[in-house]
Protein backbone atom coordinates (compact mmCIF):
# COMPACT_ATOMS: atom_id res chain seq x y z
CA UNK A 1 0.00 0.00 0.00
CA UNK A 2 1.66 3.70 -0.83
CA UNK A 3 2.21 6.01 1.87
CA UNK A 4 -0.52 8.25 -0.05
CA UNK A 5 -3.07 5.39 -0.58
CA UNK A 6 -3.23 4.71 3.29
CA UNK A 7 -3.10 8.66 4.50
CA UNK A 8 -6.14 8.81 2.34
CA UNK A 9 -7.96 5.57 3.64
CA UNK A 10 -6.84 6.93 7.16
CA UNK A 11 -8.19 10.40 6.74
CA UNK A 12 -11.61 9.04 5.31
CA UNK A 13 -12.43 6.69 7.72
CA UNK A 14 -12.23 9.47 10.15
CA UNK A 15 -14.19 11.79 8.11
CA UNK A 16 -16.80 8.76 6.81
CA UNK A 17 -16.70 6.21 9.66
CA UNK A 18 -18.22 3.03 8.92
CA UNK A 19 -18.02 3.83 5.08
CA UNK A 20 -14.73 2.73 4.22
CA UNK A 21 -13.60 -0.70 4.06
CA UNK A 22 -9.69 -1.48 4.19
CA UNK A 23 -7.88 -5.17 4.11
CA UNK A 24 -9.08 -6.04 7.71
CA UNK A 25 -13.00 -5.82 7.07
CA UNK A 26 -15.11 -8.84 6.32
CA UNK A 27 -16.34 -6.84 3.37
CA UNK A 28 -13.77 -6.47 1.42
CA UNK A 29 -12.39 -9.55 -0.52
CA UNK A 30 -16.68 -8.51 -2.01
CA UNK A 31 -15.94 -5.75 -2.99
CA UNK A 32 -12.64 -6.44 -4.34
CA UNK A 33 -13.92 -9.08 -6.54
CA UNK A 34 -17.28 -7.48 -7.45
CA UNK A 35 -16.67 -6.38 -11.41
CA UNK A 36 -17.48 -7.85 -14.40
CA UNK A 37 -14.03 -8.60 -15.45
CA UNK A 38 -12.22 -11.19 -12.99
CA UNK A 39 -8.77 -9.35 -14.35
CA UNK A 40 -10.52 -6.16 -12.33
CA UNK A 41 -10.36 -7.92 -9.05
CA UNK A 42 -7.56 -6.15 -7.96
CA UNK A 43 -6.75 -5.61 -4.34
CA UNK A 44 -7.17 -1.80 -3.38
CA UNK A 45 -5.92 0.09 -0.55
CA UNK A 46 -9.49 0.47 0.70
CA UNK A 47 -12.62 1.02 -0.62
CA UNK A 48 -15.33 4.39 0.57
CA UNK A 49 -19.01 4.19 -0.05
CA UNK A 50 -20.42 7.06 0.12
CA UNK A 51 -24.08 7.63 0.72
CA UNK A 52 -24.49 11.16 -0.85
CA UNK A 53 -23.22 13.91 -2.78
CA UNK A 54 -21.96 15.57 0.13
CA UNK A 55 -19.98 12.63 1.01
CA UNK A 56 -18.52 11.74 -1.98
CA UNK A 57 -16.96 15.58 -1.86
CA UNK A 58 -15.91 14.84 1.33
CA UNK A 59 -14.17 11.76 -0.18
CA UNK A 60 -12.47 13.85 -2.90
CA UNK A 61 -11.34 16.23 -0.74
CA UNK A 62 -9.60 13.68 1.22
CA UNK A 63 -7.61 11.91 -1.78
CA UNK A 64 -6.81 15.09 -3.43
CA UNK A 65 -5.27 16.78 0.16
CA UNK A 66 -3.69 13.08 0.76
CA UNK A 67 -2.20 12.99 -2.90
CA UNK A 68 -3.73 9.07 -3.54
CA UNK A 69 -4.56 7.69 -6.97
CA UNK A 70 -8.17 6.55 -6.97
CA UNK A 71 -10.94 5.10 -9.19
CA UNK A 72 -14.60 5.48 -9.26
CA UNK A 73 -16.70 2.69 -9.93
CA UNK A 74 -20.59 2.30 -10.42
CA UNK A 75 -21.73 -1.28 -12.16
CA UNK A 76 -18.06 -2.31 -12.56
CA UNK A 77 -19.08 -3.67 -15.79
CA UNK A 78 -15.76 -2.47 -17.85
CA UNK A 79 -13.06 -5.33 -18.73
CA UNK A 80 -10.54 -2.56 -18.08
CA UNK A 81 -8.60 -2.96 -15.01
CA UNK A 82 -7.74 0.32 -13.15
CA UNK A 83 -11.03 2.18 -14.67
CA UNK A 84 -13.36 1.01 -11.77
CA UNK A 85 -10.68 -0.89 -9.84
CA UNK A 86 -6.77 -0.01 -8.46
CA UNK A 87 -4.45 -2.00 -6.86
CA UNK A 88 -2.84 -0.48 -3.31
CA UNK A 89 -1.44 2.62 -4.55
CA UNK A 90 -4.70 3.46 -4.92
CA UNK A 91 -8.62 4.52 -3.36
CA UNK A 92 -11.97 3.02 -4.82
CA UNK A 93 -14.68 4.87 -4.90
CA UNK A 94 -17.63 2.70 -4.56
CA UNK A 95 -20.96 4.45 -5.72
CA UNK A 96 -22.97 1.69 -5.08
CA UNK A 97 -24.82 3.06 -1.90
CA UNK A 98 -26.14 6.53 -4.12
CA UNK A 99 -29.01 4.38 -5.68
CA UNK A 100 -32.25 6.24 -5.00
CA UNK A 101 -34.84 6.96 -7.98
CA UNK A 102 -37.19 8.83 -8.50
CA UNK A 103 -39.70 10.57 -10.87
CA UNK A 104 -41.44 14.07 -11.53
CA UNK A 105 -44.66 12.53 -13.04
CA UNK A 106 -45.31 15.61 -15.05
CA UNK A 107 -42.46 16.13 -16.98
CA UNK A 108 -41.31 12.09 -16.92
CA UNK A 109 -38.09 13.14 -15.76
CA UNK A 110 -35.97 10.55 -13.65
CA UNK A 111 -33.28 11.42 -11.21
CA UNK A 112 -31.56 8.23 -10.76
CA UNK A 113 -28.80 8.42 -8.55
CA UNK A 114 -25.03 7.56 -10.50
CA UNK A 115 -24.59 4.45 -8.01
CA UNK A 116 -28.43 2.72 -10.08
CA UNK A 117 -27.82 -0.46 -12.00
CA UNK A 118 -30.50 -0.19 -15.24
CA UNK A 119 -31.78 -3.10 -13.78
CA UNK A 120 -32.88 -1.07 -10.77
CA UNK A 121 -34.17 1.98 -13.24
CA UNK A 122 -36.30 -0.15 -15.40
CA UNK A 123 -38.00 -2.18 -12.83
CA UNK A 124 -38.75 1.49 -10.58
CA UNK A 125 -40.27 3.24 -14.11
CA UNK A 126 -42.13 0.06 -15.14
CA UNK A 127 -44.62 1.12 -12.13
CA UNK A 128 -45.41 4.22 -13.92
CA UNK A 129 -45.51 2.57 -17.48
CA UNK A 130 -42.07 4.37 -18.39
CA UNK A 131 -39.08 3.61 -19.59
CA UNK A 132 -35.34 5.05 -20.14
CA UNK A 133 -32.87 4.87 -22.89
CA UNK A 134 -30.21 2.57 -21.25
CA UNK A 135 -28.39 -0.85 -21.43
CA UNK A 136 -29.00 -3.74 -22.77
CA UNK A 137 -28.02 -5.60 -19.45
CA UNK A 138 -29.65 -5.05 -16.30
CA UNK A 139 -26.36 -5.17 -14.08
CA UNK A 140 -24.91 -2.57 -16.06
CA UNK A 141 -24.20 0.61 -13.84
CA UNK A 142 -25.80 3.67 -15.30
CA UNK A 143 -23.02 6.25 -14.64
CA UNK A 144 -20.37 4.09 -16.15
CA UNK A 145 -22.47 3.55 -19.40
CA UNK A 146 -23.83 7.03 -19.85
CA UNK A 147 -20.96 9.01 -19.69
CA UNK A 148 -19.37 6.61 -22.38
CA UNK A 149 -22.27 7.71 -24.57
CA UNK A 150 -24.51 4.69 -23.91
CA UNK A 151 -25.49 2.22 -26.61
CA UNK A 152 -29.44 1.31 -26.10
CA UNK A 153 -31.66 -1.23 -27.35
CA UNK A 154 -33.49 1.40 -29.74
CA UNK A 155 -30.72 3.83 -30.67
CA UNK A 156 -32.12 5.10 -33.91
CA UNK A 157 -35.33 6.00 -31.97
CA UNK A 158 -34.07 8.33 -29.29
CA UNK A 159 -30.09 8.07 -29.45
CA UNK A 160 -27.38 7.21 -27.61
CA UNK A 161 -28.34 6.94 -23.46
CA UNK A 162 -26.48 9.79 -22.78
CA UNK A 163 -28.60 11.93 -25.33
CA UNK A 164 -31.55 11.96 -22.83
CA UNK A 165 -29.83 13.60 -19.86
CA UNK A 166 -31.39 16.69 -19.23
CA UNK A 167 -29.31 17.39 -16.04
CA UNK A 168 -25.91 15.76 -14.17
CA UNK A 169 -24.89 16.60 -10.57
CA UNK A 170 -21.22 16.80 -10.30
CA UNK A 171 -18.87 17.08 -8.04
CA UNK A 172 -16.02 18.55 -8.76
CA UNK A 173 -11.82 18.89 -7.89
CA UNK A 174 -12.51 21.12 -5.04
CA UNK A 175 -15.39 19.41 -3.97
CA UNK A 176 -17.79 21.98 -5.33
CA UNK A 177 -21.41 20.51 -6.13
CA UNK A 178 -22.70 21.79 -9.28
CA UNK A 179 -25.54 21.09 -11.95
CA UNK A 180 -25.06 20.80 -15.57
CA UNK A 181 -27.45 21.40 -18.08
CA UNK A 182 -28.38 23.80 -21.40
CA UNK A 183 -28.50 26.27 -19.32
CA UNK A 184 -26.90 25.95 -16.15
CA UNK A 185 -23.03 25.16 -17.15
CA UNK A 186 -23.53 24.41 -20.52
CA UNK A 187 -20.22 23.38 -21.68
CA UNK A 188 -19.95 21.14 -18.93
CA UNK A 189 -23.12 19.43 -19.70
CA UNK A 190 -22.01 18.32 -23.32
CA UNK A 191 -18.54 17.19 -22.39
CA UNK A 192 -20.02 14.48 -19.84
CA UNK A 193 -22.11 13.37 -22.70
CA UNK A 194 -19.68 10.54 -23.97
CA UNK A 195 -16.48 12.34 -22.32
CA UNK A 196 -16.25 10.23 -19.33
CA UNK A 197 -14.89 10.72 -15.70
CA UNK A 198 -12.35 13.71 -16.61
CA UNK A 199 -14.45 16.72 -15.35
CA UNK A 200 -15.93 15.46 -12.19
CA UNK A 201 -17.49 13.27 -10.49
CA UNK A 202 -21.31 12.64 -11.59
CA UNK A 203 -23.29 11.59 -8.75
CA UNK A 204 -27.00 12.18 -9.71
CA UNK A 205 -28.26 11.12 -13.44
CA UNK A 206 -31.91 13.35 -14.60
CA UNK A 207 -32.91 11.51 -17.79
CA UNK A 208 -35.71 12.55 -20.13
CA UNK A 209 -37.84 8.66 -20.28
CA UNK A 210 -40.59 7.70 -22.43
CA UNK A 211 -43.28 4.56 -23.21
CA UNK A 212 -41.59 2.09 -25.06
CA UNK A 213 -43.36 -1.64 -26.21
CA UNK A 214 -40.85 -3.58 -26.67
CA UNK A 215 -41.05 -6.76 -29.15
CA UNK A 216 -38.55 -9.26 -29.43
CA UNK A 217 -36.89 -12.61 -30.40
CA UNK A 218 -33.68 -14.28 -29.69
CA UNK A 219 -32.83 -16.85 -32.59
CA UNK A 220 -29.93 -19.38 -32.19
CA UNK A 221 -28.53 -19.76 -36.37
CA UNK A 222 -25.90 -22.22 -37.31
CA UNK A 223 -22.49 -19.72 -37.72
CA UNK A 224 -21.52 -21.03 -41.12
CA UNK A 225 -24.26 -19.35 -42.54
CA UNK A 226 -22.38 -16.74 -42.19
CA UNK A 227 -22.71 -15.19 -46.12
CA UNK A 228 -27.04 -15.32 -45.58
CA UNK A 229 -26.40 -14.00 -42.08
CA UNK A 230 -24.69 -10.74 -43.46
CA UNK A 231 -27.07 -10.44 -46.16
CA UNK A 232 -30.21 -10.09 -43.64
CA UNK A 233 -28.33 -7.98 -41.73
CA UNK A 234 -27.56 -5.66 -44.77
CA UNK A 235 -31.30 -5.42 -45.31
CA UNK A 236 -32.30 -4.77 -41.89
CA UNK A 237 -29.60 -1.96 -41.76
CA UNK A 238 -31.26 -0.52 -45.07
CA UNK A 239 -34.62 -0.76 -43.30
CA UNK A 240 -33.79 1.05 -40.26
CA UNK A 241 -32.99 4.51 -42.18
CA UNK A 242 -36.73 4.60 -42.54
CA UNK A 243 -38.60 3.26 -39.63
CA UNK A 244 -36.36 4.19 -36.20
CA UNK A 245 -38.21 1.44 -34.62
CA UNK A 246 -35.71 -1.54 -35.59
CA UNK A 247 -32.89 -2.53 -33.62
CA UNK A 248 -31.00 -5.30 -33.75
CA UNK A 249 -28.57 -7.25 -31.81
CA UNK A 250 -26.18 -9.75 -33.54
CA UNK A 251 -23.40 -11.28 -32.29
CA UNK A 252 -20.99 -14.25 -33.84
CA UNK A 253 -19.53 -16.98 -31.07
CA UNK A 254 -17.37 -20.07 -31.23
CA UNK A 255 -20.46 -22.45 -31.52
CA UNK A 256 -23.14 -20.41 -32.67
CA UNK A 257 -24.45 -16.66 -34.12
CA UNK A 258 -27.22 -15.23 -31.57
CA UNK A 259 -29.72 -12.99 -33.19
CA UNK A 260 -31.90 -10.02 -31.33
CA UNK A 261 -34.21 -8.69 -33.50
CA UNK A 262 -36.17 -5.62 -31.89
CA UNK A 263 -38.74 -3.55 -32.47
CA UNK A 264 -39.91 -0.88 -30.50
CA UNK A 265 -43.62 -1.77 -30.78
CA UNK A 266 -46.11 -4.85 -30.41
CA UNK A 267 -47.30 -5.86 -33.94
CA UNK A 268 -49.68 -8.67 -35.13
CA UNK A 269 -47.49 -9.58 -38.01
CA UNK A 270 -43.44 -9.99 -38.09
CA UNK A 271 -41.70 -6.25 -39.60
CA UNK A 272 -41.22 -6.88 -42.72
CA UNK A 273 -37.32 -6.67 -42.32
CA UNK A 274 -36.81 -9.49 -39.74
CA UNK A 275 -38.42 -12.20 -42.63
CA UNK A 276 -35.23 -12.33 -44.43
CA UNK A 277 -33.57 -13.88 -40.38
CA UNK A 278 -37.27 -15.47 -40.17
CA UNK A 279 -36.89 -17.38 -43.29
CA UNK A 280 -33.00 -18.69 -43.25
CA UNK A 281 -33.05 -22.25 -42.93
CA UNK A 282 -29.63 -22.16 -40.74
CA UNK A 283 -32.10 -21.24 -37.70
CA UNK A 284 -31.80 -23.89 -35.19
CA UNK A 285 -33.93 -22.59 -32.15
CA UNK A 286 -35.40 -19.82 -30.55
CA UNK A 287 -34.04 -18.86 -27.19
CA UNK A 288 -36.80 -16.36 -26.70
CA UNK A 289 -39.58 -16.91 -29.05
CA UNK A 290 -41.57 -13.54 -30.34
CA UNK A 291 -42.82 -11.98 -27.21
CA UNK A 292 -44.86 -8.53 -26.16
CA UNK A 293 -42.25 -7.06 -23.74
CA UNK A 294 -40.80 -4.02 -22.44
CA UNK A 295 -37.10 -3.10 -21.98
CA UNK A 296 -37.21 -4.20 -19.05
CA UNK A 297 -38.24 -8.10 -19.88
CA UNK A 298 -35.87 -7.43 -22.58
CA UNK A 299 -32.54 -6.89 -20.31
CA UNK A 300 -34.20 -9.81 -18.11
CA UNK A 301 -33.73 -11.94 -21.10
CA UNK A 302 -30.44 -11.19 -21.61
CA UNK A 303 -29.46 -12.20 -18.02
CA UNK A 304 -26.51 -10.95 -15.75
CA UNK A 305 -23.18 -11.47 -16.91
CA UNK A 306 -21.11 -14.10 -14.89
CA UNK A 307 -17.35 -13.33 -13.86
CA UNK A 308 -14.92 -14.62 -16.17
CA UNK A 309 -11.50 -12.66 -17.02
CA UNK A 310 -11.66 -10.45 -20.34
CA UNK A 311 -10.75 -8.19 -22.51
CA UNK A 312 -12.54 -5.76 -24.80
CA UNK A 313 -11.76 -3.66 -27.45
CA UNK A 314 -14.14 -2.02 -30.25
CA UNK A 315 -13.95 -0.71 -34.05
CA UNK A 316 -16.48 1.75 -35.99
CA UNK A 317 -17.41 0.93 -39.93
CA UNK A 318 -19.58 1.69 -42.40
CA UNK A 319 -22.09 -1.01 -43.77
CA UNK A 320 -20.67 -3.53 -46.32
CA UNK A 321 -21.74 -7.11 -47.36
CA UNK A 322 -18.30 -7.48 -48.76
CA UNK A 323 -16.56 -5.89 -45.41
CA UNK A 324 -18.39 -7.97 -43.21
CA UNK A 325 -17.79 -11.35 -44.88
CA UNK A 326 -13.71 -9.98 -44.81
CA UNK A 327 -13.68 -9.52 -41.42
CA UNK A 328 -15.75 -12.84 -40.38
CA UNK A 329 -12.57 -14.63 -41.98
CA UNK A 330 -9.76 -12.78 -39.85
CA UNK A 331 -12.06 -13.76 -36.90
CA UNK A 332 -12.09 -17.68 -38.09
CA UNK A 333 -8.40 -17.24 -38.50
CA UNK A 334 -8.13 -15.63 -34.68
CA UNK A 335 -10.41 -18.40 -33.30
CA UNK A 336 -7.90 -20.75 -34.73
CA UNK A 337 -4.37 -18.95 -33.40
CA UNK A 338 -5.68 -18.15 -30.25
CA UNK A 339 -7.52 -21.43 -28.87
CA UNK A 340 -6.47 -19.76 -25.30
CA UNK A 341 -8.59 -17.07 -25.93
CA UNK A 342 -11.95 -19.11 -24.66
CA UNK A 343 -14.83 -17.74 -25.69
CA UNK A 344 -13.49 -15.09 -28.53
CA UNK A 345 -16.58 -13.39 -30.00
CA UNK A 346 -17.70 -10.41 -31.93
CA UNK A 347 -20.98 -8.17 -32.20
CA UNK A 348 -21.92 -5.58 -35.26
CA UNK A 349 -23.97 -3.19 -33.42
CA UNK A 350 -25.89 -1.41 -36.15
CA UNK A 351 -26.80 2.81 -35.67
CA UNK A 352 -28.87 4.60 -38.51
CA UNK A 353 -27.41 7.67 -40.10
CA UNK A 354 -30.41 9.93 -37.67
CA UNK A 355 -28.30 8.93 -34.44
CA UNK A 356 -25.80 11.93 -35.12
CA UNK A 357 -29.16 13.87 -35.56
CA UNK A 358 -31.23 12.95 -32.63
CA UNK A 359 -28.33 13.93 -30.32
CA UNK A 360 -27.79 17.57 -31.92
CA UNK A 361 -31.60 17.78 -31.07
CA UNK A 362 -31.04 16.94 -27.86
CA UNK A 363 -28.06 19.95 -26.84
CA UNK A 364 -25.43 17.55 -28.96
CA UNK A 365 -22.74 15.22 -27.48
CA UNK A 366 -18.99 14.98 -27.58
CA UNK A 367 -18.96 11.98 -28.71
CA UNK A 368 -18.41 12.64 -32.57
CA UNK A 369 -20.72 10.70 -34.49
CA UNK A 370 -20.75 10.89 -38.25
CA UNK A 371 -24.46 10.95 -39.95
CA UNK A 372 -24.24 7.84 -41.71
CA UNK A 373 -25.20 4.37 -41.39
CA UNK A 374 -22.93 2.34 -39.17
CA UNK A 375 -21.85 -0.48 -37.21
CA UNK A 376 -20.18 -0.31 -34.07
CA UNK A 377 -18.58 -3.35 -33.32
CA UNK A 378 -17.64 -4.94 -30.09
CA UNK A 379 -14.70 -6.97 -29.64
CA UNK A 380 -14.66 -9.70 -26.28
CA UNK A 381 -12.90 -12.98 -24.83
CA UNK A 382 -13.71 -14.76 -22.14
CA UNK A 383 -11.40 -17.56 -20.67
CA UNK A 384 -11.65 -18.71 -16.68
CA UNK A 385 -7.29 -19.24 -16.21
CA UNK A 386 -5.01 -16.64 -15.31
CA UNK A 387 -2.32 -18.42 -17.47
CA UNK A 388 -4.35 -17.57 -20.67
CA UNK A 389 -4.73 -14.01 -20.35
CA UNK A 390 -1.79 -13.15 -22.68
CA UNK A 391 -3.82 -15.27 -25.14
CA UNK A 392 -6.97 -13.37 -24.52
CA UNK A 393 -5.37 -10.18 -24.46
CA UNK A 394 -3.37 -10.69 -27.75
CA UNK A 395 -6.15 -12.25 -29.67
CA UNK A 396 -8.83 -9.10 -29.30
CA UNK A 397 -5.92 -6.72 -30.04
CA UNK A 398 -5.33 -8.45 -33.32
CA UNK A 399 -8.59 -9.14 -34.11
CA UNK A 400 -9.28 -5.58 -33.85
CA UNK A 401 -6.34 -3.93 -35.37
CA UNK A 402 -6.81 -6.90 -38.12
CA UNK A 403 -10.38 -5.68 -39.01
CA UNK A 404 -9.49 -2.22 -38.73
CA UNK A 405 -7.08 -2.73 -41.26
CA UNK A 406 -9.33 -4.25 -43.25
CA UNK A 407 -11.94 -1.70 -43.32
CA UNK A 408 -9.26 1.30 -43.81
CA UNK A 409 -8.42 -0.30 -46.88
CA UNK A 410 -11.85 -1.00 -48.37
CA UNK A 411 -12.51 2.47 -47.32
CA UNK A 412 -15.33 2.20 -44.97
CA UNK A 413 -13.79 2.82 -41.53
CA UNK A 414 -14.79 5.51 -39.49
CA UNK A 415 -13.03 7.48 -36.88
CA UNK A 416 -15.12 6.86 -33.95
CA UNK A 417 -13.90 4.14 -31.34
CA UNK A 418 -16.65 3.77 -28.71
CA UNK A 419 -15.68 4.29 -25.30
CA UNK A 420 -18.08 1.59 -23.64
CA UNK A 421 -16.63 -0.96 -25.67
CA UNK A 422 -13.02 0.07 -25.92
CA UNK A 423 -9.94 -1.05 -24.42
CA UNK A 424 -8.23 1.50 -22.37
CA UNK A 425 -5.25 1.53 -24.90
CA UNK A 426 -7.47 2.74 -27.43
CA UNK A 427 -7.87 6.75 -28.63
CA UNK A 428 -10.72 7.22 -27.43
CA UNK A 429 -11.50 11.07 -26.93
CA UNK A 430 -8.93 11.63 -30.02
CA UNK A 431 -11.52 9.73 -32.35
CA UNK A 432 -14.29 12.40 -31.55
CA UNK A 433 -12.64 14.61 -33.96
CA UNK A 434 -10.54 17.77 -33.23
CA UNK A 435 -13.45 20.15 -32.27
CA UNK A 436 -14.60 17.84 -29.81
CA UNK A 437 -11.39 17.39 -28.30
CA UNK A 438 -10.30 21.44 -28.16
CA UNK A 439 -13.94 21.83 -26.36
CA UNK A 440 -13.17 18.57 -23.56
CA UNK A 441 -9.61 20.80 -22.96
CA UNK A 442 -11.38 23.79 -22.34
CA UNK A 443 -13.91 22.10 -20.26
CA UNK A 444 -11.45 20.81 -18.41
CA UNK A 445 -9.28 23.35 -17.83
CA UNK A 446 -12.35 25.22 -16.81
CA UNK A 447 -13.55 22.98 -14.30
CA UNK A 448 -10.46 20.91 -12.65
CA UNK A 449 -7.93 23.60 -13.20
CA UNK A 450 -5.55 21.99 -11.37
CA UNK A 451 -5.77 18.76 -13.03
CA UNK A 452 -6.89 16.74 -10.34
CA UNK A 453 -8.88 14.44 -12.38
CA UNK A 454 -6.01 13.82 -14.81
CA UNK A 455 -2.92 13.33 -12.27
CA UNK A 456 -4.78 11.31 -9.60
CA UNK A 457 -7.10 9.49 -11.53
CA UNK A 458 -5.26 5.64 -11.41
CA UNK A 459 -6.42 4.92 -15.45
CA UNK A 460 -9.26 5.53 -18.05
CA UNK A 461 -10.11 7.79 -21.19
CA UNK A 462 -7.90 10.75 -20.36
CA UNK A 463 -7.51 14.19 -21.45
CA UNK A 464 -3.64 13.42 -20.20
CA UNK A 465 -3.73 10.52 -22.83
CA UNK A 466 -3.63 12.71 -26.07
Amino acid sequence: MSKSAAAACATLATALPERVITPDNAEYESLRDFPWSNTCWLPAACYVRPRTTDEVAIAVKAIKEAGSQFTIRGGGHNCNPNLSSTDGTGVVIDLHDLNTISIDKSSRIAKVAAGSTWGQVYTFLEEYGLTAIGARQKDVGVGGYLLGGGLPAFSNLHGLGADSIVNFEVVLADSTIVNANQAENPDLYRALKGGGTNFGIVTRFDIQTYEIKAQYTLNIYDRADYANIFRATIELQKAMETDPKYGLVLGFYPTMCLVGLLYADWVAETPKAFEPFMNLKSLQTSMISTTNGTIKSLADAFGPATHLRRHCSTATTKVSYDLYLDTHKHWLAMLEKYPGAGNMFYAIQPLSSAVAQLAEVRGGNTVGIEPVSQSWWAFCAEWSDQENDAAGYDGINELCSGIRTIAEKKGQLLDLIFMNDASVSQGVLASYGADNVKRLRETAAKYDPEGFFQKQQKDGFLLRKL
